[in-house]
């Protein structure tokens, strides 16, 4: 049995969710990104087609009438000149002085986006008139743009070798200097985690409280802040919680999952005499401790363990007045329940997670995630059939709700994925793919070496290579006109969907449209129009 439906109840956030029985222990599927660690028994699940279990089986959650359609924010919101709708139903609905476009075609039914300038709208559907009242009002990220650095990687200041291994050298001066650089084209850096830990990439987290001494301290950390408020850009910074190193503190006696206790105090006693290398070379087989993906250098905390969400939020607590925003490293891995009580005192941050499926359960939590549904469309349809990307893009639009849009990290590439260069094989593609980004609702963001057109895979860390700058390079400049549009025509914000035109992709919203060909983008409202014409050539 992959799920069984057993009632619905009330939600604020989602009007009406499915409580769903899988089994008696962890719930995994593609809504905790094929983690374990957020559900347990049960997960509550708004309508739509899910996978799970370690077969992958389907699990098709159908909404028991139609049209269903609730006034909150997962399926409406109110941008004050207009209201976007999400209506589920078989056959195409009607909005009372509105507009209606099908996003997603399923088997039993579809997902439609309504558009109403009335803020108390009437639907009709299915031998249906239904009436309701004004959907809550989203306030917005506040940022347009981020650029992605991996401190680490900042600069080549070792002539490091080994891409898996090495420290590069790279400091948070570097770091900021990148970013400086940047901001024709973002107005955040999203920084990932500069911890002490034990690896360069920094994941596997020694002290959440400190800054690691090699990208320089809290000395170097305050004016990298400094330098970021004189050119007017936020700091997102990447937070871990799901796990910790193996030779934090709070390991192996705090919270966590241990099912041998002196076989896991043997092996942090062995990480603290060991280099790291040698660890992963001696450490095989089933750990004596849950951890992430069975890497036996990063422990897994138990959520279920009052003292792991005290902890978690005392490292929010700890950052919050020092950042403009979080990024959630493995946020699918975490119940709801727990971000909600760790995530309050950020409560007025622009907070993202780490979401690598359908984050359709952890959306009443954490107002945004990283966009790998839309990833994946456009890094498979960009450089295909025209009508194909339309579809991939409004499925997207579909499965996301209208208060989350504005807040999902939007991106062709991240320090976890090939180089879209790499995928997509040509500057024109990146290109397009950035148009769309830079013309959709959201939060684009730019993995550094990304504006530069950079190759590189993840399965030899050479998507990780040190940064190398790349004045006047065609996709930069491109940036540069995307933001500029971006902010003057208010692109960060919903309604939108697109249609397929002449060849080429229109992402239309509420007054504004953005016709976007391999070479060249068009932007444009009632009252004036920005053209970006796309030149490959130095």
């Amino acid at each position: 049995m992959a799920c069984r439906l057993e009632r619905w109840r009330e939600d604020p956030y989602y009007g009406k969710v499915a409580v769903v029985h899988a089994g008696n222990g962890y719930v995994v599927g593609d809504f905790t990104g094929w983690l374990p660690g957020a559900f347990k028994g049960r997960v509550d699940l708004p309508p739509g087609l899910y996978y799970i279990s370690d077969k992958n089986e389907a699990c098709a959650v159908e909404p028991p009438e139609y049209p269903w359609h609730f006034p909150v924010p997962y399926m409406a919101a109110d941008w004050g000149d207009v209201v976007e709708l999400r209506i589920y139903a078989p056959e195409p609905p009607e909005v009372a002085g509105g507009d209606v476009v099908e996003l997603l075609r399923g088997d039993i039914y579809n997902i439609y986006l309504g558009v109403s300038k009335r803020r108390r709208y009437q639907i009709r559907c299915c031998g249906r008139v239904l009436q309701f009242k004004s959907p809550p009002r989203p306030r917005g990220p506040g940022i347009f743009a981020m650029y992605e650095v991996l401190p680490d990687r900042a600069a080549d200041r070792t002539r490091c070798k080994d891409l898996k291994r090495d420290f590069c050298g790279g400091t948070l001066k570097d770091a900021a200097q990148l970013a400086i650089d940047a901001s024709s084209f973002a107005d955040a850096l999203y920084l990932h985690p500069i911890y002490p830990a034990m690896s360069y990439h920094r994941y596997d987290v020694v002290d959440h409280f400190q800054v690691d001494e090699r990208l320089g301290g809290w000395d170097s950390f305050r004016a990298l802040r400094e330098a970021l408020k004189n050119s007017g850009m936020g700091l997102i910074l990447d937070v871990v919680l799901y796990h910790v190193g193996l030779r934090n503190s709070i390991f192996p006696d705090g919270p966590f999952i241990i099912r041998d206790l002196e076989f896991a105090k043997l092996i942090k006693a062995l990480s603290e005499r060991l280099p790291k290398y040698a660890l992963s070379q001696l450490l095989a087989g089933e750990p004596p401790y849950e951890t992430f993906l069975k890497a036996w250098l990063m422990p897994r905390l138990d959520y279920g363990n009052k003292a792991a969400v005290e902890y978690a939020r005392r490292v929010i607590e700890h950052w919050t007045p020092h950042v403009d925003g979080f990024r959630l490293d493995v946020a699918h891995g975490i119940p709801p329940e727990v971000w909600a009580e760790v995530l309050a005192p950020a409560s007025a941050l622009y907070v993202l997670g780490e979401h690598v499926g359908n984050p359709a359960p952890f959306y009443k939590a954490i107002k945004g995630f990283t966009a790998y549904i839309l990833y994946r469309e456009l890094i498979q349809r960009l450089a295909g059939d025209v009508e194909n990307l339309v579809r991939g893009v409004n499925k997207y639009i579909a499965l996301t709700p209208p208060h989350a849009l504005p807040y999902m990290n939007t991106f062709l590439e991240n320090h976890d994925t090939d180089r879209a260069a790499t995928l997509l094989g040509g500057l024109e593609p990146l290109f397009k793919g950035y148009a769309l980004l830079y013309s959709l609702p959201g939060v684009p963001s730019i993995y550094a070496g990304g504006e530069c057109g950079e190759p590189g895979k993840s399965a030899d860390h050479t998507n990780r290579k040190p940064y190398r700058p790349c004045p006047g390079h065609p996709i930069a400049r491109a940036l540069t006109q995307l933001y500029r549009a971006r902010r003057l025509y208010g692109l960060w914000r919903g309604p939108a969907w697109a249609v397929a035109k002449r060849g080429e992709v229109v992402v239309m919203g509420r007054g504004v449209k953005a016709e976007i060909g391999a070479k060249r983008a068009v932007i444009s409202d009632t009252e004036k129009t920005t053209e970006i014409i796309f030149m490959s050539s130095l």
